[in-house]
This record gives structure tokens, C-alpha cells and sequence, in this order.
């Protein structure tokens, strides 16, 4: 069996490797032999390893797309556009699809899965949420038994990583974020992950799955990380909580679904406190089951290959027995609800100038909460409150930034 892989780079390699390489055990799970027999890249002097003399490099998707003998393709190209057209094409050429890219699956889920099923053929997207923790898969498994109604989690290395650094050095955002550059950890252009939208596109492809409706990227609230300073991980810390990225969503009242991306704080002994830089955790909730914690490596070469290579053989094994599942299909019309069943205690830190920007700030949290704790320090106002809903607490926070743009929020869970 041929297949065809969109894209040569860190990922792209590392399913290379597995497939053609025979780095790991995934031949000897096979009855026939599987190779990648075309690359597509834009660099048209990028070289498959010498001992292999099967592959090789091209540079127009068409050898790869019009190729009858290529059975599966292997998206990795990452982006939008591009390789959303690619998939479509490949899927109504009744070719099998592999995708990590969480952007085309969160946006174009239901349209894609719809071409799949029309075209006889199989869409697998294990490693666009996670990496190589396998929570689509045991998602579904839970799925046939359980009603799952909360997914939450810490789904983004990069963020994670960052937060991580400051809170084990002390250092702040900036200067955390350059090292995270440096080496490899964050893109060049940050803003997917440390505004929310890598997170929030998993959450949507999570909590669709779940809820037997489409969600997506645009329906979750999102709040951004870049306004965390060093001192709010140390005030933090000084009342025994750390300060984690959080995906986190509910389903209430059958249809009713709740969605939020943001900072929160994690007590110093909780599970998600101790899940530090590029491993992810996800926790699902089954009226069944209870709580179940997924944890591992969320990102980085052999993971997330681990995860594509995965569902090749899964594709490899229903084409062997002629047994393809059952197409999925999203039957329910979810009533997106925003944050208004969020509810907790919440840490705000506002950089004060003068006594004008205090006393707006104490008047706009006195006006959502009578109960919190106030410290002022080196121009600073920090204020630990009762429990406020989310979104009354966002809309305060909105009104504070109208006089002094300077603050950081976070709800915390107890």
C-alpha cells in the first residue's frame, strides 16, 4: 500500500521515519507492505535518506492527489487554506486522510466528515488535539456508554512552558517568552498560542465530539496570557496557587454548552498545578464513568508522529478487513451560551497611577463583590475576591481597562 505525505517538516519527518525508516514497531503489525512513496514539499532539493529507495520529493500536490496507486495521505502541511483544499481533494478522490492540523478540522469538521462518508473512504485527526496523549479515540470509547458533559484541560506546550519557567525561576512574561522562541518551544509569531486560538480549536473539536454538535473556534471565549507578570505567579504562590492556561467547557441542560479559554489558578497540589512544560493534561467527565485525567507529551516530533502513525494502521487495519466505522454524524444544535456558568473567586492585579485609577478600580470590583482581600504595593492593587460569575467579573475587568489598561485576572478553582 502507497501513501502520499503533505509536508517534510519536524512532524512530517518523524511519521517518515516510522513508516520508512522502521523507527519503532509499525511494520511488524503489517501483512503488506506500507511506504510512503511521495512527499510533497516546497523545497525541490530536500532529500529522503539515502538507504531509502522508495520515496521521493515532490513539489506539485498534483503527483500526490492524481497518483491512483497512493490509498492514504498524510496531511502535515499545517496553515489554513492550502491544505483544507488539499484534504477535500484527496477525500473526493476516495483517498484516506491523516491530519494533525487542528485550524482544518475544527473549522471544516462536519463539511469534511460529510465527504468522507459520501466517498467511502476514512478522515482520522488523532494528533491535531494532544499530541500523542490519545483522547480522540478514547473519547469515542467512553462516548458508547457514557454521557460526557465537562472537558477541561491544559492543551497548549507553549503556554504551558512559559508559565512553567516563571513560576520555577521568577522570570517574567516577556524575557519567558523569547527563551521559549530560542529554543523551538514557540513560533516566531506567537499569537495562535498565547491568545488562545491553538487551545481553543482543540476545545472545539473536544467538546463537538462530546456533544454531538458542532462547535467552533469562533464560539469560544477566549482570553489571552500576555498580560501575566512575574509578580501575579509570586502573589500567587503566596496564597498556595499556580497559574495555569486553561480549555475548559460544559454541557447543561441537553443542549446548553458553556466554553472558555483563560488563566486560572490551580491549587499547589492539584494534578493540573503539577502538569509542567510541554506535556498536556485533559480531564473528561462521564455520568458514568466520573472524572478520567489523560496526561502526556502534547507536542514535538515523536509524539505527535506516534499519533499519525497511529491512524494510518488504524486506516490500514479497516481496509485489511473491510470493516470501515460507521460515518459520524453531528445530529444535535448546540445553544452556545458563552461563560455564564463559570462561576468561582477570582485574583486581579491593577497597576495603579494615581488615586483617580484606585479608586476606579475598588468602586468597579465593589460593585460585583461586597467580600475580597485588598493589598496595595509598589503602585499595585491586588484584590482576592468571593465568587463572581465570569462573565459579570469580564465585564468588570472591561470597565477597569477603560481608565488603566495594565491588569491580569484569574479565576481560581478550588
Amino acid at each position: 500500500m502507497n501513501i502520499g505525505l503533505l509536508g517534510f517538516g519536524t512532524i512530517g519527518t518523524g511519521v517518515y521515519e516510522l513508516i520508512n525508516l522502521n523507527k519503532g514497531r509499525f511494520a511488524k503489525n503489517l501483512d503488506e507492505k506500507v511506504v510512503i512513496t511521495k512527499i510533497l514539499d516546497k523545497d525541490p532539493n530536500k532529500k529522503v535518506a539515502e538507504e531509502d529507495k522508495v520515496a521521493r520529493v515532490v513539489t506539485n500536490p498534483d503527483d500526490i492527489m492524481d497518483d491512483p496507486e497512493i490509498e492514504i495521505v498524510i496531511a502535515l502541511l499545517g496553515g489554513m487554506d492550502f491544505e483544507y483544499g488539499l484534504i477535500k481533494r484527496a477525500l473526493q478522490s476516495g483517498k484516506h486522510v491523516v491530519t494533525a492540523n487542528k485550524a482544518v478540522i475544527s473549522e471544516y469538521f462536519e463539511e469534511l466528515l460529510t465527504i468522507a462518508a459520501e466517498n467511502n473512504v476514512i478522515l482520522r485527526y488523532e494528533a491535531s488535539v494532544g499530541g500523542g496523549i490519545p483522547i480522540i479515540g478514547s473519547l469515542k470509547e467512553e462516548l458508547k456508554i457514557n454521557r460526557v458533559n465537562e472537558i477541561k484541560g491544559i492543551l497548549n506546550g507553549t503556554t504551558n512552558f512559559i508559565l512553567s519557567k516563571m513560576t520555577e525561576e521568577g522570570a517574567d512574561f516577556a524575557d519567558t517568552l523569547k527563551l521559549a522562541q530560542s529554543i523551538g518551544f514557540a513560533e516566531a509569531d506567537p499569537t495562535a498560542d498565547i491568545e488562545g486560538y491553538d487551545v481553543s480549536r482543540k476545545l472545539a473539536i473536544l467538546s463537538s465530539l462530546a456533544y454531538g454538535g458542532i462547535i467552533k473556534d469562533e464560539d469560544v471565549r477566549k482570553r489571552g496570557l500576555s498580560d501575566v507578570r512575574a509578580v501575579d505567579i509570586e502573589m500567587a504562590g503566596d496564597y498556595g496557587y499556580i497559574i495555569k492556561y486553561l480549555g475548559h467547557s460544559v454541557l447543561k441542560e441537553g443542549n446548553q454548552v458553556y466554553t472558555t479559554v483563560e488563566p486560572v489558578m490551580f491549587k499547589e497540589a492539584s494534578i493540573m498545578s503539577n502538569v509542567n512544560s510541554e506535556f498536556n493534561i485533559i480531564s473528561i467527565v462521564g455520568d458514568i464513568i466520573g472524572e478520567l485525567q489523560f496526561y502526556g507529551k502534547g507536542a514535538g516530533k515523536d509524539a505527535t508522529a506516534n499519533a499519525v502513525v497511529g491512524d494510518a494502521l488504524y486506516i490500514i487495519n479497516c481496509i485489511k478487513d473491510n470493516n470501515f466505522p460507521k460515518p459520524l454524524v453531528f445530529r444535535k444544535q448546540l445553544d452556545k451560551k458563552g461563560v455564564g456558568a463559570f462561576k468561582g473567586k477570582y485574583y486581579l492585579r491593577v497597576d495603579i497611577d494615581s488615586h483617580e485609577t484606585f479608586e476606579h478600580a475598588l468602586n468597579a470590583v465593589d460593585e460585583v463583590c461586597a467580600r475580597k482581600n485588598i493589598i496595595v504595593s509598589d503602585n499595585r492593587v491586588f484584590f482576592m475576591t468571593e465568587p463572581v460569575e465570569a462573565d459579570v467579573f469580564d465585564a468588570m475587568v472591561a470597565k477597569i481597562k477603560e481608565k488603566q489598561s495594565e491588569c491580569f485576572y484569574a479565576r481560581i478553582y478550588e
